[in-house]
């Protein structure tokens, strides 16, 4: 792994452990949604100039978990992905992955949405 690598790898860990902490008791298990969006890092927090096609089909799954789930888990799914977008992320890239990767409900990753709404 080169060096510069290394801390984005830790900082993220970090912030599961943390999520885990703080939504413990939430239906939504945000550790798990964040490792499954794993895939999704090279386009969100590095060059990767477009999702690449494993990113795209873990974030259509979740797509379709957000428009299966009511309205607590959805609340649950957006506060996740809200806590994820503390994270440094490109956040224009952030809000072009719904249409990169053909998802219907239009998941924010803004750490400014108000998840009450979605």
């Amino acid at each position: 792994m080169s060096r510069n690598i290394i801390p984005i790898y830790s900082l993220l860990s970090l912030f599961l452990m943390s999520l885990c902490l703080v939504l413990a008791n939430e239906d939504v298990q945000c550790t798990d949604m964040m490792t499954n969006l794993m895939p999704c890092q090279g386009f969100l927090m590095s060059g990767d100039e477009s999702p690449s096609v494993d990113c795209c089909s873990k974030a259509q799954a979740l797509d379709k978990q957000f428009a299966a789930s009511d309205k607590p888990d959805r609340e649950g799914i957006c506060s996740c992905l809200k806590a994820a977008a503390q994270m440094p992320i490109n956040l224009e890239k952030a809000a072009m992955l719904p249409a990169l990767c053909n998802l219907d409900t239009k998941i924010p990753i803004d750490p400014n949405v108000d998840c009450t709404t979605v």
